[in-house]
């Protein structure tokens, strides 16, 4: 879309090798796993990525940042999960997992406060996601895009403090 002129700016999790858009950091978020409140993981902070493994995921489809960071973790440590439920929307995997079907994976700055669901985070696996701001490298200059900009970066700079 930003490519075609449909839009000026976009929030992306990832940025492809394009020499024609502009990329600024806008936000760094760690990973979190979720479960049901009655799982027995629900009264605990963290785990270790290799009980993960051992657990029923249920996970976004296969271009989702999110299911791609997740996995990089597990392999980089020589680990699968025990079965992967393919889910393609987050609203549908959040329903899956307080049904009780799997663990979700997702942003933390995503995850809001179901009371129906626990957040976990991963003890010994680094993984964080970065969404940019990004437009036409050619539009930055315009004046809305620009106010954008400015703003988004004024954002990161508060959140990095």
């Amino acid at each position: 879309d930003l490519r075609s002129y449909r839009i000026d700016v976009a929030v992306v999790a990832k940025v492809g090798e394009d020499a024609r858009l502009f990329a600024l950091p806008y936000r760094k978020s760690r990973l979190v796993l979720f479960v049901p409140r009655q799982h027995p993981w629900a009264k605990r902070t963290a785990v270790r990525l290799h009980e993960v493994a051992q657990q029923r995921m249920i996970l976004r489809e296969a271009a989702s940042v999110t299911r791609q960071i997740f996995q990089a973790a597990l392999a980089e440590a020589g680990l699968r999960p025990q079965s992967v439920l393919q889910i393609e929307s987050r609203e549908a995997v959040r329903q899956a997992v307080t049904a009780g079907l799997g663990i979700g994976v997702v942003s933390e700055a995503e995850f809001d406060q179901d009371k129906r669901l626990k957040a976990l985070r991963v003890r010994d696996a680094r993984l964080e996601i970065v969404e940019y701001v990004v437009c036409l490298s050619e539009r930055r200059r315009l004046r809305i895009v620009r106010a954008l900009l400015d703003i988004a970066r004024g954002l990161a700079h508060e959140r990095s403090r």
